[in-house]
């Protein structure tokens, strides 16, 4: 049976798509889950460009709780984890084959590049595989939006790392021809402007 719900009340700091819930539109939608507030105005000034139908946002604060090491009562009494669990329409235990029964069709992690982001991503995969690893079969369910960690540049060259062991891979490679190379780390989502 199709779960027909529409708009979600009652859920703080939520921003939900305005599709998410309706039908087969649902399917289309994406949920982004951020870093914290800072992040989620990042992506609302993205979604002032390109539309709030097919996409929601909500900031997640702090770390996920990880699921595989909490008891079921602080998994029951967890906010953020029960509103992660609302805002999608999940269905704790249920194994689906498709995504026609979720209010979003799509979930997509948008952390910083750190380690701290790196961690969330992990505990969001977790809390997804515990509970519905048929999910993570479905193609595109689960998404991860990857910004660079660094971009170096020269008058003539540039070159986007997407983590730190890339990048010292290539600094241990560099044969360093009298160029000088400029340096910018991108601490978070905030910082990843087109510069």
């Amino acid at each position: 049976t199709r779960k027909s719900t529409t708009r979600l009340l009652g859920i703080p700091k939520l921003e939900d798509a305005n599709n998410a819930g309706r039908g087969t539109a649902a399917a289309k939608c994406t949920l982004i889950l951020t870093e914290g507030d800072s992040a989620k105005s990042t992506v609302m000034a993205g979604l002032s460009v390109v539309g709030q139908d097919n996409y929601g946002v909500f900031p997640l604060q702090g770390k996920l709780l990880n699921v595989r090491t909490a008891s079921h009562t602080q998994f029951m009494n967890n906010k953020e984890i029960q509103n992660i669990i609302k805002i999608m329409g999940l269905t704790v235990g249920k194994k689906y084959e498709d995504v026609s029964e979720l209010r979003y069709g799509h979930l997509m992690i948008m952390t910083d590049q750190d380690a701290d982001g790196s961690h969330i991503r992990g505990l969001i995969v977790n809390f997804i595989h515990k509970y519905w690893p048929s999910l993570l079969k479905i193609t595109g369910f689960l998404q991860v939006f990857v910004t660079p960690i660094m971009k170096v540049s020269t008058q003539h060259k540039e070159q986007i790392f997407y983590t730190l062991p890339e990048c010292e891979r290539w600094k241990s490679a560099l044969q360093d021809h009298g160029e000088s190379w400029d340096i910018k780390y991108y601490k978070g989502l905030a910082t990843s402007t087109p510069e």
